[in-house]
This record gives structure tokens, sequence and C-alpha cells, in this order.
């Protein structure tokens, strides 16, 4: 049996008996900081609860391993607080977190100090900088957990031996995995449930760690699989579902043969989920894919563009971007199919000058993409590009906000450059110009926007009714928040005058005013996100505040 190698202590009293006992468990998601991709500011206009855009995977999935015979319990900081006293009554607490996430998992970590659970972390993070985690858990799961995960558990209930940390030797086998329990979620306060059908991506991104992770050759679940987790979605209330694979086209040929299942279930069930995803520039390139995603109820896609600069593509190895015709070009197709695209762009790469900002405002004006999401460069540990920076000596950690020494500027024209790209591509007249451009520009998007809306159920008067509440209880709350602000006068005569102008442009065929003042309520969030802008990687504490590690505390005893 493991030690409670925070409490020596307490470590007896954790031993169970030889006997299989039920356990009682928690996982844990900390909470997210405000973000282009959380929403937060434009949940919170929306009538209802909905309190986070989406909850983590991590957390169903992990459930859905626990073995039969132990009490679950999923807790999501995005959506409640942390009640630090009630987890004394739990004998395993989980961690997982992203990167973003690190500098509230090290708080969280720390309060847990004082339970007496055995606190385990995996996720993402600590599979990329494990001696972060040094002195603030018992158990640590690197990489993939499917197998060790309920193994651990297994023995733990056994009362056999376990161990400090665990990781799988070979990549989990997606086929043999078991229904997430999206049961124990808390669906009224999200606005969409997460779906994986693969893991993996072919492509050699310097700068990404999903290859590192989850290697390049995509692995997948059944049909039958996405299926029974697409019931199970709509089952727990969700009405919006986002596939969250890396790259949905990792496998052309699985995807093409899944969502001829997904369309007959979408037609079977009368269409109850409306789905989006990620994908790779190259969907513009496949016609069928295409006709596929749209007839399978997807809305949007999420395409990581990151450069319009050739070299700066070619530097980061995302040469799959340049094959064939330009990306403008590929970015029509997507959308003239009826797909919403959102963009990822990066700024920060060796071939990047200062130049390069207004040329990133220039492509995305001309994209018609109206959500522009532009970071800078991040080196995670564990990826190429961070080995390829520690090489060159350019890591430099002193600077939060920019990790590194970027070539061709300094960190603070790097840092201000992005800050004031994000800022210009937020401005009302820059961001609605890209949405109705994008909107009018294309009568391929309009017509199959026009029939997937006419595939779903018509509406009852009295769903007409409560969605014509939610437009007015929207407005309301969006005035309120841009008069505090002090921009209600500004803000309204911008919106005001680009909804009639469309409207004069487009006529029956334009964006209806519900759906105008949810781009609103968008546009509000990405302007609050650029105005705030601060990068949330997490300014972690010193490594002399952690506690110590279990060794070095039996030394010094």
């Amino acid at each position: 049996m493991i030690a409670n190698t925070r409490h020596p202590a307490a470590a007896a009293a954790l031993v169970p008996p030889p006997a299989t006992r039920p356990l009682s468990i928690c996982l844990i998601n900390p909470r997210f900081e405000p973000s282009h991709f959380g929403n937060e500011h434009a949940l919170a206009l929306h009538p209802g609860d909905k309190r986070c855009q989406m909850i983590t995977g991590a957390l169903p999935t992990l459930a859905g391993l626990v073995p039969d015979g132990h009490h679950v319990e999923l807790l999501d900081e995005n959506v409640e607080p942390i009640d630090f006293d009630a987890l004394a009554r739990f004998d395993v607490i989980g961690v997982t977190g992203m990167i973003v996430q690190r500098a509230r998992m090290q708080q969280i970590l720390l309060r847990l100090q004082s339970v007496p659970a055995l606190i385990a972390v995996g996720g993402p993070y600590i599979s990329v900088e494990e001696t972060f985690f040094d002195g603030l858990c018992d158990v640590r799961f690197v990489g993939e957990a499917e197998t060790t995960w309920p193994q651990f558990l297994r023995d733990l209930a056994a009362g056999r031996p376990t161990l400090a940390r665990y990781e799988q030797l070979e990549r989990t086998d997606m086929s043999t995995l078991p229904l997430p329990r999206f049961d124990l979620v808390k669906s009224q306060h999200y606005l969409m449930a997460p779906l994986q059908f693969s893991r993996g991506c072919p492509f050699l991104c310097e700068f990404c760690d999903i290859i590192v992770i989850f290697g390049r050759k995509p692995r997948l679940k059944t049909a039958e699989q996405v299926i029974a987790e697409l019931e199970a979605i709509k089952k727990a209330g969700f009405k919006l579902c986002f596939v969250v694979d890396d790259n949905f086209i990792g496998n052309k040929v699985e995807a093409k043969k899944l969502l001829p299942r997904v369309i007959q279930w979408q037609r079977d069930n009368a269409y109850p989920l409306i789905l989006s995803t990620e994908a790779s520039i190259n969907l513009g390139d496949d016609a069928e894919l295409l006709e596929l995603m749209v007839q399978a109820n997807f809305r949007h896609v999420f395409i990581g563009i990151e450069s319009p600069r050739a070299e700066s593509l070619k530097e980061m190895r995302k040469t799959h971007n340049l094959r064939g015709d330009s990306m403008l070009d590929k970015l029509r197709r997507v959308r003239d199919a009826g797909l919403v695209i959102e963009g990822g762009f990066m700024v920060g790469f060796d071939n990047d000058d200062a130049a390069i900002f207004d040329e990133q405002f220039e492509f995305i004006q001309l994209s018609g993409i109206g959500l522009a999401l532009v970071s800078k460069l991040t080196p995670i540990p564990s990826t190429p590009l961070y080995a390829r920076l520690k090489a060159e000596g350019r890591l430099d950690f002193s600077d939060p906000e920019c990790l590194f020494l970027p070539k061709q500027m300094t960190r603070d024209q790097l840092k201000q450059g992005q800050r004031e790209l994000i800022r210009r591509l937020a401005e009302p007249e820059n961001f609605f110009g890209r949405v109705i451009a994008g909107y009018s520009e294309s009568g391929k998007f309009r017509r199959h926007r026009a029939q997937m809306s006419a595939q779903m159920p018509a509406a009852s008067l009295r769903q007409r009714l409560s969605q014509a509440v939610g437009v007015l209880i929207t407005l309301s709350r969006l005035a309120r928040v841009l008069a505090a602000h002090r921009l209600l006068r500004r803000f309204a005569m911008t919106y005001v005058g680009l909804y009639r102008g469309q409207r004069r442009q487009l006529g029956k065929q334009a964006i209806g005013l519900g759906g105008f003042v949810g781009l609103c309520a968008l546009h509000w969030h990405h302007y609050r996100v650029a105005h705030d802008a601060v990068d949330h990687w997490g300014a972690a504490l010193p490594r002399e505040a952690l506690p110590m590690p279990a060794e070095e505390r039996r030394q010094a005893a």
C-alpha cells in the first residue's frame, strides 16, 4: 500500500483492510481564468444558469473508468466552489489540469495538504512537466491513464501495494473505453458537452504537445461507441456537443466511415445535437468530407491557421497549410459548405518581425473569420520547440507572459504587438466587418445554413416565445454591462448601424435579430478579454515555497 507521503503520521489510517472495500473518490477540475475560449462574459448575458462553456472531458471519462462498487463525484471549479473541509470524506482526490491551469492546480494541491485523502494528479500538464508536482501529491499519472487509473483503484481497494507513479507502457486502445459518466455532470451549468472520437494527429507542428502525449497515428473509437456517447449526451440534457479531437480529420477514411452513422442517428432523433469540432485546413480540399459533416449537423469548425507567412509556417513544420491553393481559398470552401470558421493564430516565430502584427490583422480581416484567436508562441515542455529553444539558450522563465527570447523582436515588442493586435481585432467595426463580410459574400453559406435550419424540428409557439424573451434578457443584460463600462452609447450605435446595414443589404437572408444579439454578446466577451489581456499560463509559486518532497522530509527528520 502506498504511504501518504504528505502526512506520514496519517499513513497507517489510510491503509485499507485486506478485503476489497468501497472507495469514495472525488475528481477535481480547477477553474480557468477568463479567456477567448471560455466565453465567460458572454455566458453571463444569456438567460439560464450557464456557468461554463464546456466540461473538461477528463472528468466524465475518468469517472467511467472507476470500477464498479465505488462512489465517485465530479467537482468542476468552473461551475461550483471547492469546499475543502467537505473533501475530508473522500478516500481519493484526483486533480487534473492543463498548462493554463497550472497556478490554480498548485493552489488547490497546497490546500489539500491538510486533507487525509490520497491525492492523485494526472492530465496534460503533469504529462509534460512532471517535476512541477514534486511534493504536491501522493500519486501521479503520466500520459494516458485508461489502464493505470482503474488498476490503481482496484489495488487500493483490495489493500494491495500501489505505486507513487504510473505511466502506461502502451497507448490506449480507444475501442475498449467505457461510456463516460455524463450522468454525473451538472449539465444545467454547461453550454456544451465534449465527445472524443480520436487521439493523435499525423502532422508534426513543432509547438504542439499532442503528438508527444498521443502520438502521430490517430487511434479511434468505434462508431458504436460514438453513437452511445451521443445518446448519453442527449439524455443528460445537452443541445450542443464539441468533438474535442485535436484533428477530427486526422484519419479522413475513418471519419468518412463514422459520419454516415452520425447522420442516421441525427435523423432518427430529429437532430437533437448541434456539433462542432477542430480540423486541419486541408478540410477545405475534401468536398465529400465537408458535405458529410454538414449533413451530420456540424455547424462550427476551429482551424489552426497560425500565420499568413510561409516562412513561419515552414519553420513550425506546418507545411500542410501551404499545399495546393491559398489558405484563403481553402477557408472560403469550408465556409461555402455551411460551416462557421473559428481560427487560431500565433505570433512570435523566428521568422516573425514587428511587421507580422499588421500582416496578421490584414489576413484575418480578409478571411471573414469572426472568432480569430491570436496567442503568443509558447514553448510547452516536451515539445520539439521547447527542446530547440533550450538547446539555443533561448528559454527564459523570468517573464511569465513570454517564456522565451524572440529572434527578431524584444519580448516587450512581442507582448505589446500581440496585445494591440487582439484589441484591434476586437473593435466592433472590425469584428462585425469580418462576420458580415464572410456571411454576405457567400451565398452558398447562407443557402446551406437555411437548409440546416429547415431540417430541424419546427419550434412551437411556446419555444418561439421563450426564444424572444431570451433575446430581450440578453439585450437588457448587455445594455447594463455596457453602461457600467461607459460604452453603451458607442457600442449601441455601432451594433444597431451594423444590424440595419446587413438587413438592407441582404433582406430576408440577413442575420436575424436573435442571431445578431448572440453575436453582440460574443463580441462583448472577446472585447473584454482583449482589453483585460493577460496570459494565464499561471505565475506559479517559487520552488522554495513548495513543500519538500517526501524523501527530503525524511532526511531532514
